[in-house]
């Protein structure tokens, strides 16, 4: 589905970042890779029909795109399914085997093992920093979220880090490690953000 690993996803919010083609614009500004958006938005009443448009725009522009939560509805528009922990462990809700350029998160060794026996491409190591999205959990750190990181990717999984990042939360954690292939946020591809999606 991509040639060179993705660097950059766009988590939808429309709350918090309701411009969702503007934060694609920034996160391509950061990088010369690939960048992502994947449709969070739960709970928003019209995800069916903002699914639709995401899907038509990606396709369009070439830009990888996934849905959160919902495989039937991913697979309806023929895009990467992001997996949260929850469903890890729930194959039919998953629609089976996940493919490669499906997303799963994972807060500990447990689901990075489950991510990879299921056939998850790559995994959102969270929540690494402090992030609005899930307040108050408690995060994984520099450290805890390398070495999750590094399982990750001897189990043949991408690792990216979710929670707080930002460009200088990005700097202390991957620094020159280059252990993460990179991250997925929300209020960092907002303007004028405090970034901590």
């Amino acid at each position: 589905m991509r040639a060179r690993p993705l660097s950059r996803l766009v988590l939808s919010d429309q709350n918090r970042c309701p411009d969702w083609r503007a934060a694609l614009t920034i996160a391509k500004r950061e990088t010369v890779n690939p960048v992502g958006l994947i449709l969070r938005d739960y709970d928003l009443p019209e995800r069916a029909a903002l699914a639709e448009d995401m899907a038509s725009y990606c396709a369009r522009e070439k830009i990888y795109f996934a849905i959160a939560g919902d495989a039937r509805l991913a697979a309806k528009h023929r895009a990467g399914f992001h997996c949260p922990s929850y469903l890890l462990s729930r194959p039919a809700a998953r629609l089976g085997r996940a493919l490669a350029c499906d997303f799963a998160a994972a807060h500990n060794p447990a689901q990075i093992h489950q991510a990879a026996r299921a056939g998850f491409g790559s995994v959102f190591v969270s929540p690494v920093f402090a992030t609005q999205s899930h307040a108050g959990a408690q995060t994984l750190g520099v450290v805890r979220a390398r070495a999750l990181a590094q399982l990750a990717r001897q189990l043949g999984l991408r690792a990216y880090a979710l929670g707080g990042m930002k460009k200088t939360t990005w700097q202390r954690l991957n620094g020159q490690s280059g252990t993460f292939h990179g991250f997925g946020a929300i209020d960092a591809f907002v303007s004028n953000s405090p970034a901590k999606g």
